[in-house]
């Protein structure tokens, strides 16, 4: 494979390249207004490629079917074309190029472009044909600060994908490919940690690496850290007004999750601590002499207890050491790495 060109002339992210690696799990954040719905929505067009447009929730596939909010609005204007949501039944729509009739209502004309969908109701479908769809475009699939995260989201996902690719590639069809957008909000997204992506992702927010390929599992990792598009952005007066030192601008321009912070992370001698407790993927030490705990997924010797990570035994966990997020706020606990962290902080508050 050649060196993927990111950005395009204009500054703007290369979607056609990007898509064009074949990879089947593609996951692009970076600062906001750098082109990544659009890109997409407009390759998947001019490509002719049938897709699923889903937002999280419910609310926000709803407002995409309504012609006001409609996601093709400025690709319309810009290419002097009238795509538009139609609803088809209470939970979905189909996007159509539409004809405006006599009394100025959208008709569709020709085929189905496209589908609207919610991660929260996808993840529940059996049994639909979606035969016809090869690209499952996930857009802001990691949740704003203020925005309440969809339980279990990366089974919801898996769920989803598995109904939409049925058993096409038994059948020697490509699988359906999976693009996943969003600005780099927060790292601890279900879905990242829940594949494991946690470590890669925060690694390359740390050292600046735009592109990362997972071959053996078919990921692509794209961290638009350095677009011009952002560094224009940061020109403007929103950006002038919060600061660069702000979390706001950290995220929209920066391309800086809002969790990573590494002033608590560094590697300690495990044969200081004693293990005290396994949770999921980390195991919580006490060390030996002072007040002091160490968390990492690195396991020496057998815990005095081991908790999974259904709903009982996080809430056991919990109940049993809810103490020691008193110790974490005391700056008492050092994490082995920032995975470690943030599955802590994860899974307090899960």
């Amino acid at each position: 494979m050649g060196r993927l060109e990111l950005y395009e002339p204009s500054g703007y992210v290369n979607i056609k390249g990007i898509l064009e690696t074949g990879y089947p799990f593609i996951f692009i954040w970076g600062g906001r207004g750098t082109g990544k719905t659009y890109g997409i929505l407009k390759e998947l067009i001019e490509t002719r490629r049938r897709f699923v447009l889903m937002r999280s929730l419910q609310k926000q596939a709803d407002m995409m079917s309504i012609p006001q909010f409609n996601p093709f609005k400025q690709y319309n204007e810009d290419n002097y074309v009238n795509i538009n949501p139609v609803k088809l039944g209470r939970d979905f729509s189909a996007f159509y190029y539409c004809e405006v009739d006599d009394e100025g209502r959208n008709q569709p004309d020709g085929d189905i472009l496209g589908y609207t969908a919610s991660l929260s109701t996808i993840g529940n479908l059996r049994g639909f044909g979606a035969s016809d769809v090869e690209v499952i475009f996930y857009d802001e699939f990691i949740p704003e600060k203020s925005e309440t995260p969809i339980k279990n989201a990366c089974y919801s996902l898996l769920n989803g994908y598995e109904t939409i690719n049925r058993n096409r590639e038994l059948a020697g069809k490509p699988p359906v490919q999976l693009v996943c957008a969003s600005n780099s909000e927060n790292v601890a997204s279900d879905i990242f940690i829940k594949l494991g992506l946690v470590r890669k992702a925060s690694e390359m927010a740390e050292k600046g690496q735009e592109v990362c390929y997972l071959s053996e599992r078919g990921i692509l990792l794209i961290n638009l850290c350095n677009s011009e598009i952002s560094r224009k952005k940061s020109e403007t007066a929103l950006y002038r007004m919060v600061g660069t030192d702000s979390d706001f601008y950290k995220m929209a321009v920066s391309n800086s999750f809002y969790s990573l912070d590494y002033s608590d992370v560094a590697v300690k001698p495990l044969n200081e601590y004693r293990p005290m407790v396994t949770v999921g993927e980390i195991t919580i030490y006490q060390h030996k002499s002072r007040d002091e705990y160490y968390v990492t997924k690195h396991s020496s010797g057998t815990p005095l207890d081991i908790f999974g990570l259904g709903e009982k035994d996080m809430g056991a966990f919990i109940r049993k050491y809810v103490w020691l997020w008193t110790e974490y706020l005391e700056y008492h606990i050092i994490f082995s790495d920032i995975e470690s962290k943030i599955l802590f902080d994860n899974y307090f508050h899960s």
